[in-house]
């Protein structure tokens, strides 16, 4: 079979024919994507450490399982024909096309998860999203303003990117100024959450899920018993199977009815180097899909 594989730790994957997986228990891919984390682990940057090279790239993917049920599934090597079938995979509704499903996958879920779950925006919320720009921040965004948010901020470097679904829109540029928000969603970290944290209201429910901007963030002590701030750590690692499962569903139904939508830019496996390049360029702002 097909399947995209890494030669050396800060290179270029490219299609390789390989071993298919023994057994009939397995999933035929449609689409995988590329998210950031992909490109952590081909640098060799990841906490969480690398594979042994060459190995199959990829950690999400849409694919048809035994019986004809399609489904989202998490796990490695998903840029490949075929894969085994990972201990917990996710039904794909009705009406949503491969590029949708994964935009409601890793990423998007991961946004939705931290407004609707971690956060629990209601109606009284100022909620700042901090790398709003992604698709992390636009599922964050276009969530707490479903979820019937008073006011969502979008703090993005590019604006333009910024879901339409914001009340209003912040340049992080060398000079900004970031609302008193009851909720911050931060995918930065670094700069961007000090003067966040700085400015925040009392009781802020802080999600932090990313550090776009910097691994580490200068905390005064103030700010946090000050305000009597919440920091939730989210990661879609950590979080409850049946959470995700709920989650993924949620945001495919509100993406089949129109109310969330994400960008997606697609690539054939033959051009998956393309897509790599795409997706290591920084934000690209879009979903990146390889179709099998």
């Amino acid at each position: 079979m097909r399947a995209a594989r890494l030669h050396e730790l800060g290179g270029t994957p490219r299609v390789d024919e390989v071993e298919a997986p023994a057994g009939t228990n397995v999933i035929a891919v449609t689409a995988a994507a590329l998210n950031p984390v992909d490109v952590s682990i081909g640098s060799g940057r990841f906490y969480g450490g690398s594979p042994e090279v060459p190995y199959v790239i990829g950690s999400e993917a849409i694919g048809t399982a035994v019986h004809g049920r399609r489904v989202w599934f998490r796990g490695g090597g998903t840029v490949a024909e075929l894969v085994p079938v990972p201990e917990h995979t996710y039904e794909v509704p009705d009406g949503i096309d491969d590029g949708l499903a994964l935009g409601c996958g890793i990423a998007g879920l991961t946004g939705w998860l931290a407004v609707s779950w971690r956060a629990r925006v209601s109606s009284e919320d100022t909620v700042l999203v901090l790398g709003a720009s992604g698709t992390v921040g636009s599922a964050a965004v276009q969530g707490a303003k479903l979820l019937g948010a008073r006011r969502v901020v979008g703090a993005a470097r590019k604006t333009d990117l910024v879901p339409g679904a914001a009340d209003d829109v912040v340049e992080l540029s060398d000079s900004y100024e970031l609302p008193a928000a009851t909720v911050v969603i931060d995918g930065l970290w670094g700069t961007p959450a000090e003067r966040a944290l700085e400015v925040a209201a009392t009781g802020v429910r802080y999600v932090q899920l990313g550090q776009s901007a910097g691994a580490t963030a200068s905390i005064a002590s103030a700010w946090v018993r000050g305000k009597v701030a919440n920091i939730l750590g989210h990661s879609l690692f950590s979080t409850p199977h049946d959470v995700i499962a709920q989650g993924y569903r949620e945001l495919c139904e509100h993406a089949r009815a129109g109310r969330v939508s994400f960008a997606v830019e697609s690539f054939e496996l033959d051009d998956v180097a393309s897509a790599w390049q795409r997706q290591a360029s920084g934000s690209p702002g879009v979903k990146i899909a390889v179709k099998l």
